[in-house]
């Protein structure tokens, strides 16, 4: 591959990000989901179940399917939130912001790929995702809302994930309720999730 082709898949993958809407959650477990998950679920369009289910492989390693018990998700670190993304096929980067500005100041003076692409916010210990003018979290149950009547924004904003690029997706996540791998993985034609079995 020249530096032309692979210049050209870059700026492909970051113009389908821009139109890469967020999609509410859909919490296919009979436990409350957090907010980490919450956010990957909004953005990569997989029931919480399967985000579960990468969150606890980046956590504990494949062999996670062999406890005793399923450890629960709940608080989450920006190291995994990242891992995860990257298992599901989305590349990103973390910025962190100087002065924590409110999440309706920081809405009002972000520029760039923090403005057309979906990004994950850290605010004061939760997660949140935003795209645009569209807004999800837990407080809003996993519910896509318009972000000037989303709950939290006196909140302060310390880190920002921006999306950056769509990646390859091929590693099998482990899950307990099945005796197979799925490979999740989304599908940028028709904005549906496909999961397949190995």
């Amino acid at each position: 591959m020249n530096m032309h082709t692979n210049l050209q898949a870059v700026a492909n993958s970051i113009s389908d990000l821009e139109t890469w809407p967020l999609r509410d959650v859909v919490n296919d477990t009979k436990h409350r989901a957090f907010c980490g998950p919450t956010a990957v679920a909004c953005i990569t369009r997989q029931p919480i179940s399967v985000v579960k289910d990468a969150f606890r492989l980046v956590r504990y390693g494949s062999g996670w399917t062999f406890r005793s018990h399923t450890p629960a998700i709940m608080g989450v670190t920006m190291w995994e939130l990242t891992h995860v993304m990257r298992l599901f096929g989305f590349n990103g980067e973390w910025r962190s912001l100087s002065r924590y500005p409110t999440v309706a100041r920081w809405l009002e003076t972000r520029s760039g790929l923090e403005r057309t692409n979906p990004v994950i916010l850290h605010v004061t210990g939760h997660f949140v995702t935003v795209r645009g003018w569209e807004f999800c979290d837990t407080f809003s149950k996993g519910q896509v809302v318009d972000a000037l009547e989303a709950p939290g924004r006196r909140k302060k904003v310390k880190d920002v994930f921006v999306l950056t690029g769509r990646l390859p997706t091929s590693t099998p996540i482990p899950s307990r309720s099945s005796s197979t791998h799925r490979i999740a993985s989304c599908s940028e034609t028709a904005g549906q999730v496909r999961l397949s079995t190995v």
